[in-house]
């Protein structure tokens, strides 16, 4: 009877962690929020979060410095349309000290699209994909591996979404600061 119940454990267990590293579906790694900015034009808030975006998103450096190349990032804008696209990166782990510490200098990559209407943006991250740099093995016989790029599993999303879902509450705090309002 205990060797039943071990085993039951063991298998519910197994399973139990394996939930965790199931990838998820590119179409479910989006995450969206809309921004308010009541009494703001589209304009204003186009030409705002053009100066947001370049001060809060860089350009991949494939994780190792903490202070990424400061380049363009904004691939596409039609202020007619009040459409921005940013291609852009976050470090994973985000915070240095996380328990994964295994994975420093790893990155999320993603896809930026605001939509801006008079009075809000939408902001929709998309193609959420891992890149793993590569790393030296070993010290008698270094090794490099190669780097690659991989689906997020469950867990690293759970771990990311409230990263993402963090930016638009900065893109409101922005707009809203009197300077942006012209009230320096």
């Amino acid at each position: 009877m205990i060797r039943i119940f071990i085993t039951s454990l063991f298998m519910i267990t197994s399973l139990a962690s394996c939930a965790s590293m199931q990838t998820i579906p590119p179409e479910q790694l989006v995450v969206q929020k809309v921004v308010e900015a009541p009494g703001m034009s589209k304009a204003q808030i186009f030409h705002t979060s053009k100066m947001w975006l370049a001060r809060t998103f860089r350009q991949p450096t494939y994780g190792f410095a903490e202070d990424n190349w400061t380049r363009t990032v904004i691939q596409y804008e039609n202020e007619t349309n009040g459409t921005l696209i940013v291609n852009s990166t976050i470090l994973y782990p985000y915070k240095k000290f996380s328990g994964e510490t295994n994975k420093e200098g790893w990155e999320v990559r993603f896809t930026l699209q605001e939509d801006v209407k008079d009075g809000k943006a939408r902001l929709i991250f998309s193609d959420l994909i891992m890149y793993v740099p590569p790393h030296i093995c070993g010290y008698a016989y270094p090794q490099v591996t190669n780097s690659y790029q991989k689906e997020l599993t469950s867990e690293e999303m759970e771990r990311v979404k409230p990263i993402f879902l963090a930016f638009p509450d900065q893109l409101g705090a922005f707009l809203t600061r009197p300077e942006m309002k012209g009230n320096w």
